[in-house]
């Protein structure tokens, strides 16, 4: 009888513990790091092996970690312009996983992408990020191939339950920055755990996968029509200089980019569960009513 395998999640956060569960119903054995595990605690009664990790903390014993594990994959963003996975832990990951030892992936952004008023990205288009962090997150990337081929998952605008435009409409945070010509796409963090399961099981070393929705389109419309869900009244609308945001938070308004795949369904054969944002946000509010 085979044993059933082994993942190790680095970030068992808003997309790695989604993907966990959908792993471990899979049959899959789970693993996995997280800066916070009292928030885990049902999983650690359910057997999956958390352990305490930040940038700031490496894992004790890594060796005992990492024993066993059949398929490893990181969520977590490049920290101070640099992987923290890789720099803890990398040459004895190299040691493990590399020459095909085993299935890597790594999560990235399509903040990799240049911004391209007209046409779109596709996973064959060359990256030339424009913003500090995706210079940090591209250099990830090229770190996590050349030491395992890794599969690479360029994730565009990732939204779900708890993380949508509902709550800053409800709390009074929502924004609608006006800046011409600004789109970018979204993904709901259950089509990413269905595309990467997808990708585990008809593995391509190396390629390159982008996460992204079927309808790019301005931040504002998401929020007008995430308003219109609620039956509120939508934000005035702002320019950059009068939200006042900080640097890092201004980067998520000045996207002009429209972003495709030609892998998700020619490759892997996977339809969206929510190919637009209305789809998305309709199944979000249906299941915050449920919850009620």
């Amino acid at each position: 009888m085979n044993k059933a395998p082994t993942i190790f999640i680095f970030g068992l956060g808003y997309v790695g513990r989604p993907l966990g569960h959908a792993l471990a119903q899979a049959g899959w054995h789970v693993r996995g790091t997280t800066r916070s595990p009292e928030k885990l605690a049902s999983e650690a009664a359910m057997g999956w092996q958390i352990y305490p990790f930040s940038d700031e903390v490496a894992l004790v014993d890594p060796v005992a970690a990492f024993h066993g594990v059949d398929a490893i994959i990181s969520t977590i963003t490049a920290i101070g312009g640099s992987d923290p996975v890789l720099d803890a832990h990398g040459d004895l990951l190299g040691e493990l996983f590399g020459d095909g030892k085993g299935w890597c992936g790594y999560v990235s952004a399509t903040s990799i992408y240049p911004d391209q008023p007209d046409g779109f990205c596709y996973e064959d288009t060359v990256p030339a990020p424009a913003t500090a962090r995706g210079i940090a997150r591209l250099e990830a990337e090229q770190r996590w191939q050349a030491l395992f081929d890794a599969e690479i998952f360029r994730a565009a605008g990732i939204y779900g339950p708890g993380r949508s435009p509902f709550d800053g409409l409800r709390n009074g945070t929502a924004r609608i920055i006006k800046r011409e010509g600004q789109v970018f796409n979204r993904i709901h963090v259950d089509d990413i755990c269905a595309i990467i399961i997808a990708a585990m099981n008809q593995p391509r070393p190396g390629r390159i996968i982008n996460l992204a929705d079927n309808k790019p389109a301005p931040q504002g419309d998401v929020v007008r029509h995430a308003a219109s869900l609620l039956g509120v009244e939508p934000p005035v609308e702002q320019t950059l200089e009068e939200a006042n945001l900080s640097p890092m938070a201004r980067t998520f308004y000045v996207s002009r980019r429209r972003v495709g795949s030609r892998v998700i369904k020619p490759e892997l054969g996977v339809d969206l569960l929510y190919p637009d944002y209305e789809t998305g946000l309709a199944a979000i509010l249906r299941a915050e009513q449920d919850a009620d």
